[in-house]
């Protein structure tokens, strides 16, 4: 594994960055015409039967082996990092603000990076805790003008958008223990128990599984799951086993910033001096974390002569 992420690695988690920024304004579109769980695990449940036609388009490359060890091991990636992730995300996008959200949702990397210390012995440098902390205080600015919107049931809307932080941190640290090896197969088998526990928590809770199939909510369902999900778990995956967690996890920070630029683009939305200046401080935190010796992995450790 590469100390530090490559140019290459870097470009890729641009792209993965601007997946994940196309995510929550599709959820929103959709929301209308479907309640938030089921919502949540028909993405899930349409992800993964695509990765599992991939995979056996590719099982020339050999079959992935199957066994009670990574099965739990799929099982709980598909808890935290599906269930917890995407169903916190779907549940609280109808509750916040889009200036608290963004805020909540971009504490996933604090939360990585202190799990990450102990459980993958990725430790954090100077130099790195300043590139998170500067990140995150960039990602704060940018949402700063949007804290003023609608808040009603904020007490829930933190709730579930906090569960999705954690539950993508932990998600992304089992993630992490898991890549090097094949994607499509143990990737879709995780989406599609994450899509199973998200039906059945939504049955629980008494929710009407009642979908209105407007052009709207089959554009929005396809786009995220046949676009955002496995390209951008393909190319996450990939980058995984490639580079330290914690300096590709800070590119996430950008999603915010492909939010704004989106709109500024396409819906002659306004960027405001504060929000420039937040996008700047976010580069200059993720600048900060690519540093060498930002984040120290085991085996990487400078001894001193």
């Amino acid at each position: 594994m590469r100390a530090h992420p490559v140019a290459s690695d870097v470009a890729w988690m641009v792209v993965v960055a601007l997946l994940w920024a196309i995510c929550f304004p599709f959820i929103v579109i959709g929301l209308p015409d479907a309640p938030p769980l089921p919502f949540a695990a028909l993405r899930a449940f349409l992800a993964g039967g695509l990765l599992v036609f991939v995979g056996i388009v590719q099982r020339r490359r050999g079959p992935y082996l199957l066994n009670f060890r990574n099965l739990g091991h799929l099982g709980l990636i598909g808890l935290s990092y599906t269930a917890m992730g995407f169903g916190g995300m779907f549940l609280g996008a109808g509750h916040l603000s889009p200036g608290l959200a963004t805020v909540l949702a971009s504490i996933q990397p604090l939360f990585a990076a202190a799990i990450a210390a102990g459980w993958l012995g990725e430790t954090l440098k100077l130099k790195g805790i300043a590139g998170l902390v500067i990140g995150f205080l960039g990602v704060a600015l940018l949402s700063w003008p949007g804290f003023g919107g609608n808040n009603d049931g904020y007490l829930w809307g933190i709730t579930w958008v906090l569960m999705a932080a954690i539950g993508t941190a932990i998600g992304n640290i089992l993630l992490k223990k898991e890549a090097g090896g094949g994607i499509a197969i143990p990737m879709a088998i995780q989406l599609l128990i994450g899509g199973g526990i998200l039906l059945l928590v939504s049955a629980l809770a008494g929710e009407r599984w009642n979908v209105g199939w407007t052009i709207r909510f089959t554009g929005s369902l396809l786009i995220l799951s046949a676009l955002a999900t496995p390209a951008m778990i393909f190319l996450w995956f990939g980058l995984l086993a490639r580079a330290p967690l914690n300096q590709l996890n800070v590119f996430s920070f950008l999603t915010p910033v492909f939010g704004l630029l989106i709109g500024y683009w396409f819906f002659e939305e306004r960027l405001q001096p504060v929000q420039a200046l937040g996008i700047l401080v976010v580069l200059c935190g993720i600048a900060l974390m690519q540093a060498r010796n930002a984040v120290l992995e085991p085996g990487n450790e400078v001894t001193p002569s």
